[in-house]
C-alpha cells in the first residue's frame, strides 16, 4: 500500500471523492467506506459523480448517511475511485484543481490517465476497489466499523459477480471484515439487493430475442443490442449458455457496449478489457476498458455499433482459434 497516499490523506482536511460516471455499487461503496473513515477524523467530505445516479445507488449512499452532490474542486485532496478512463470522470476539472490528487482503482490503467495525479494505487489483482480501500484503511490504522465492513463487502460481492471472479484474498477480506465487526453476510446481501425493474426484465428478454450466435472451437459467442441495461443483459446471456457476450446500447449521440466472458476462457488468456474492447474505442468515438471477464466501451457514434459488435466477435474468434 502507498505510504505517500496515507501521508497526503493525513495532511488534508477537505476531500472530494469521485467514483466513476453513473456509479455502480463498487465505486459508490468505495467512496462510502473512505468517506466514513474520513468523517470520523473530522474531515470535510463531498461525494460526486457524473452522469445518472440510479435509485439503488442513491439508496445505498443514504444507508450510510451520505449524499451524492455537486462537485467542489476547491478542496485539499481529490480522490478518484474505480476508474481508469478519462471519459468516466471530469479529468479536466481534476487537473485544473490545486488539490492533491490520488487515483485508486483495480482496472488496467489507461495511457495518460495517471499523469497529473500525485499518487496512484492500482491493484489489478483486487476483485473490487473496496478491497483496495480496505487495505488503505488498515495502512491508515483506521478502526474497522460495521458500516465500513458492509460497504467493503458489498463492493467485493457485486464486482466479483457474486464470487464467480473472487480470489482467496477477496474471501479473506470478506471474512476478516465480517468477523472483526460482527456484521453478517445477510446484511451485506440485503444492502445490495434490489428488485429488478420491469424495464430491466424486458431488456433482458429483448436481448435474448435479438441475439446473434457465433460458434467457434466449441465455444458460443453472442452479440445483441438493447436500448438500456446492457450490462445486465450481457450477464444474463452468459446464464443462458453463452461463453462470451457483447451487448450494445444506443441513444442519440451515445454508444455503449458491455461485454462478459466465462471464467474458463479468461483462465486461458482472454482479456476483454485489454485485448478486445479497446479495438473498437476509436470506431465508436470514445474509450474502452475493464477487466478480463467484464468490460465496457463508451462513445459518441451509435451508428458504428453494429460494426463494433462484429469486430468484437471476430477478435474473440481469433483468440479462440489460438487455443
Amino acid at each position: 500500500m502507498s505510504k505517500k497516499a496515507v501521508s497526503l490523506i493525513k495532511e488534508s482536511n477537505s476531500f472530494l471523492l469521485l467514483p466513476h460516471r453513473s456509479p455502480d455499487i463498487d465505486s459508490i461503496a468505495s467512496a462510502a467506506a473512505l468517506a466514513l473513515a474520513l468523517k470520523r477524523r473530522k474531515k470535510k467530505v463531498t461525494i460526486s459523480a457524473e452522469g445518472a445516479v440510479n435509485g439503488q445507488i442513491a439508496d445505498f449512499a443514504s444507508v450510510f448517511g451520505l449524499e451524492i452532490t455537486e462537485p467542489d474542486f476547491s478542496v485539499d485532496c481529490i480522490i478518484v475511485l474505480d476508474t481508469n478512463s478519462p471519459s468516466l470522470f471530469d479529468l479536466d476539472s481534476v487537473k485544473k484543481s490545486k488539490a492533491k490528487k490520488i487515483l485508486i482503482d483495480h482496472h488496467s490503467p489507461k495511457d495518460g490517465v495517471m499523469k497529473g495525479f500525485d499518487e496512484c494505487i492500482i491493484d489489478e489483482a483486487a476483485v473490487s476497489t473496496t478491497q483496495i480501500i480496505y487495505s488503505l484503511l488498515k495502512e491508515m490504522d483506521e478502526p474497522l466499523t460495521k458500516e465500513t465492513a458492509l460497504a467493503v463487502c458489498a463492493g467485493i460481492v457485486t464486482d466479483s459477480a457474486n464470487f464467480i471472479a473472487a480470489t482467496p484474498e477477496a474471501f479473506g477480506v470478506l471474512a476478516e471484515s465480517l468477523t472483526e465487526t460482527k456484521a453478517s453476510f445477510q446484511e451485506v446481501l440485503k444492502l445490495i439487493a434490489a428488485p429488478r425493474e420491469q424495464a430491466e426484465k424486458i431488456a433482458r428478454l429483448k436481448g435474448a430475442q435479438r441475439l446473434k450466435i457465433t460458434r467457434e472451437g466449441g465455444y458460443i459467442i453472442v452479440a445483441s443490442h438493447v436500448s438500456s441495461f446492457e450490462g445486465s443483459v450481457a450477464r444474463s446471456l452468459l446464464r443462458l449458455g453463452a461463453d462470451v457476450s457483447f451487448v450494445a446500447a444506443a441513444k442519440e449521440g451515445e454508444a455503449r457496449i458491455s461485454a462478459r466472458a466465462r471464467d474458463d476462457l479468461v483462465k486461458k488468456g482472454l482479456h476483454l478489457g485489454r485485448d478486445i474492447l479497446p479495438s473498437i474505442a476509436e470506431l465508436i468515438g470514445g474509450d474502452a476498458g475493464g477487466h478480463a471477464a467484464a468490460a465496457g466501451a463508451n462513445g459518441v457514434n451509435p451508428d458504428a455499433l453494429d460494426d463494433a459488435l462484429s469486430i468484437c466477435v471476430s477478435k474473440t474468434q481469433k483468440f479462440i482459434k489460438t487455443l
